[in-house]
């Protein structure tokens, strides 16, 4: 169980006051089941709860909580979405725990880069797993860290930047002609453009032509960044 201090080790402001948590949720009994658990969990304080990104607004503005539970679609697909965005400009001490019903990682990264969440949840999650989610996100916020946010973002900024690259991959894989292709996989084998072009039996110009080729379609100016990419995508074994 998350406990506190007698008193404020960084400061003298005396003794600690509970996290003040609200709650944006659209339907009325999970609502009520978030409500009710913040309030009966000692060291937590409810303020509060909205059913709508506007409302969700307003009550932050007005209760300022540390932490507030929204829900990622309300009225519309992504209310939550902008609302959270909203308050990042508005009120950027408070900490946002996203709620969804799904793990759907697009909606989710961009809940990620488009507002200053902490976390996020699925609604199923157990009342032991979403306290200490809360006690977790308020505990950075204090420290103005945001490890596990940032690590987040990251990593979902990362797998959106390899789906655009494999998607482009793909499409440029589409256009290679078969000798392109064996160029590519002897390349992956380390093997120098002479090296190709006695093993392809065809005069090593020949070879250096068709590799500009290559580059062009890969937009790229060296044959180590193609092998990069094939490498980093994961996907040699498309040359085997």
């Amino acid at each position: 169980m998350f406990t506190y201090p007698s008193t404020d080790p960084m400061s003298n402001r005396g003794p600690l006051r509970p996290i003040k948590v609200a709650v944006a949720e659209d339907h009325d009994i999970l609502r009520q089941d978030f409500s009710e658990m913040i309030e009966n969990q000692p060291g937590l304080e409810w303020v509060g709860a909205a059913a709508t990104g506007n409302e969700a607004v307003e009550l932050a503005q007005r209760q300022e909580p540390d932490i507030m539970l929204m829900d990622i679609e309300m009225e519309t697909h992504q209310d939550g979405i902008e609302a959270a965005n909203r308050l990042s400009l508005l009120r950027p001490n408070i900490g946002i725990i996203f709620l969804t019903v799904h793990e759907d990682e697009e909606t989710i990264y961009k809940a990620y880069t488009l507002s200053n969440a902490r976390d996020y949840l699925v609604k199923s999650a157990e009342h032991d797993e979403i306290i200490r989610c809360i006690e977790s996100a308020y505990t950075e916020q204090q420290h103005g860290s945001s490890s596990m946010s940032s690590k987040l973002k990251s990593e979902f900024s990362r797998l959106k930047q390899t789906e655009s690259k494999l998607i482009r991959f793909m499409g440029i894989l589409s256009q290679l002609t078969q000798a392109e292709r064996e160029i590519i996989k002897l390349l992956l084998a380390e093997n120098k453009v002479e090296h190709i072009a006695r093993i392809r039996m065809v005069e090593t110009v020949t070879i250096k032509s068709q590799i500009n080729t290559l580059l062009k379609k890969f937009g790229m100016k060296r044959t180590r960044e193609i092998v990069g990419l094939i490498h980093e995508l994961n996907v040699a074994f498309i040359f085997e």
